[in-house]
């Protein structure tokens, strides 16, 4: 019984470790997503300007 129980432990802490892994590596796109969002938004406000009115 004690194996098992051990076993199960094993099998859940693996389990949550890998939920955790996928949400930071969903969290690092999103990220990095932003990011690149971000330098488009900047580049596109560099580029208009008061001229371009």
């Amino acid at each position: 019984k004690e194996i098992i129980r051990i076993d199960d432990v094993l099998i859940k802490n693996v389990s949550i470790s890998n939920i955790d892994n996928v949400l930071w590596n969903s969290i690092e796109k999103l990220y990095r997503v932003n990011k690149d969002f971000v330098r488009l938004s900047d580049k596109l406000e560099s580029d208009i300007g008061p001229d371009d009115f």
